[in-house]
């Protein structure tokens, strides 16, 4: 037997049923929603049923907890909710999950004033902590919670997940850093999105600052090959320096300040090698020191 092509048939079938207004209607057969596969940024699901969830940001949490998530670079819209929305419904639908069972979250980075807004003219929205704003009346229990308003002292991990960083913030990341859970990604990500602030963690390190492991894996990374060709150069010059001075030293006894500044100050190690057989040929100081002039 043949398997019927009962959608083909549909299409016509209403296509007929609307001719008088095919003017202003358009039929789009099995219009195809994406370019790429749907994917929820992350479920978490509870391995137990009944199981409390007493964290803040997942006091809402249900068996199956759908979570869209929004960068510094994007936003939490309207749509943005609409499309988590869906997602939580066509999982239930294809996995064959109760609509109850589930909860959304939309993690927004920076305040989704707008979204935030359209939700209040709809729904109940109840702000019960810092960054946490319940949404009280849609389909399955839902929550848009703001990042950067989380409190540092509850939730330090999304709450520095960010591009705006201070110098002390990221350091108050990197010392609270003891976690066994990988977090190479985590600190990628806010070292790249706070480059001036790594950079001056760069050269806190050149003082002789000590990193956690976590973020000198990543210093060494993305530091590592400059800090280290500087640290040869620097030395290589300091060697040139010591001995440019030793030879006058030997020569001369005493080396006016102001030249033994310029000396210092020079790190070319080429021009030093030329300034220590000047040191060794020239008649005096007052020579040498006009010289390197």
């Amino acid at each position: 037997m043949t398997r019927t092509a009962w959608h083909p048939a549909f299409v016509q079938a209403i296509t007929q049923e609307l001719e008088d207004y095919l003017d202003v209607l358009t039929f789009e057969s099995e219009h195809q929603l994406t370019t790429e596969p749907l994917k929820i940024d992350v479920l978490i699901i509870k391995k137990k049923k009944g199981v409390v969830i007493k964290k803040n940001i997942a006091q809402i949490f249900q068996q199956f907890n759908v979570v869209e998530y929004k960068s510094p670079n994007d936003r939490a819209t309207i749509e943005a909710y609409h499309k988590t929305q869906c997602y939580s419904r066509l999982y239930a639908a294809l996995n064959k999950k109760d609509i109850a069972d589930m909860s959304v979250t939309v993690v927004a980075t920076r305040h989704p004033r707008k979204l935030l807004s359209f939700l209040n003219s709809r729904y109940a929205i109840a702000h019960v902590q810092p960054g946490i704003y319940i949404v009280d009346g849609d389909t399955s229990p839902t929550q848009v919670v703001v990042s950067e308003e989380l409190s540092e002292a509850d939730n330090l991990w999304l709450n520095s997940l960010r591009n705006d960083l201070t110098v002390a913030q990221f350091d108050r990341v990197d010392q609270s850093n003891e976690q066994k859970l990988p977090m190479d990604a985590y600190f990628q990500a806010i070292g790249d999105a706070n480059v001036k602030v790594l950079e001056e963690l760069y050269m806190q390190r050149k003082k002789g600052v000590i990193l956690t492991e976590k973020l000198d894996a990543y210093f060494s990374e993305k530091y590592g090959p400059r800090y280290f060709a500087e640290g040869e150069v620097r030395g290589e010059a300091r060697g040139g320096q010591k001995t440019v001075l030793a030879v006058l030293r030997a020569r001369f006894k005493k080396i006016p300040k102001d030249t033994e500044r310029t000396i210092l100050s020079l790190t070319d190690p080429i021009a030093l090698e030329s300034w220590a057989v000047q040191a060794a040929t020239c008649q005096s100081i007052e020579e040498f020191s006009q010289a390197i002039k």
